[in-house]
């Protein structure tokens, strides 16, 4: 007799949760021109990840299985170079939201790191569901991927413009006519 109970309450939870991940990828400029019945697969196969502050999310030089997406809190984006971890990018909720696009078309390794900076809640799609929406829904392939290698050109320019705004004056080199120029006191090349 509890059982009833508990399954009417475990698909009224499914079902808020699916109600839940279909609002969060609606808001999202990547889903944007995503039909319904397209985005409620999505939703569907994501999954919910929670994290608390200071918990690493992916490391580096692992395998690369999925996307996030940030619902909530806050993640640190890190790159490892000569044995140091070096920040490259702040993701947030209310900001730049994503990571790992990358991994739904190919196999590889992360070539960085991501921490949980806050408590976080992430939403997760990997190249398994992301492959079975796209068999269901062939059509949509070539704008997906065309939408996938735009998000990682804005995530590497969102990283080029944060690096050079902490570059030390030193390390600037400025370009002149397809010469590069160096920095004041520095060589050129």
């Amino acid at each position: 007799m509890n059982s009833s109970t508990n399954s009417e309450l475990q698909g009224n939870n499914d079902r808020s949760s699916l109600d839940r991940k279909m609002a969060f990828l609606q808001r999202l400029p990547f889903f944007r021109d995503t039909t319904l019945e397209t985005l409620r697969l999505y939703a569907y196969l994501a999954g919910i990840e929670k994290y608390p502050a200071n918990e690493p999310l992916i490391v580096q030089g692992e395998p690369a299985d999925r996307m996030f997406l940030v619902m909530s809190g806050k993640v640190g984006i890190c790159g490892d170079h000569h044995g140091r971890q070096f920040h490259l990018q702040l993701l947030s909720a209310d900001g730049f939201n994503y990571f790992g696009e990358l991994a739904l078309l190919a196999d590889f390794d992360w070539f960085f790191s991501a921490t949980a900076l806050t408590e976080v809640t992430l939403l997760s799609i990997t190249r398994e569901a992301f492959h079975k929406v796209m068999e269901k829904y062939p059509e949509q392939l070539p704008k997906t991927v065309s939408r996938i290698v735009k998000l990682q050109i804005e995530r590497f320019v969102d990283q080029t413009h944060y690096l050079l705004d902490h570059l030390k004056e030193e390390a600037w080199k400025e370009c002149d006519s397809g010469k590069v120029q160096p920095a004041p006191g520095g060589e050129g090349t």
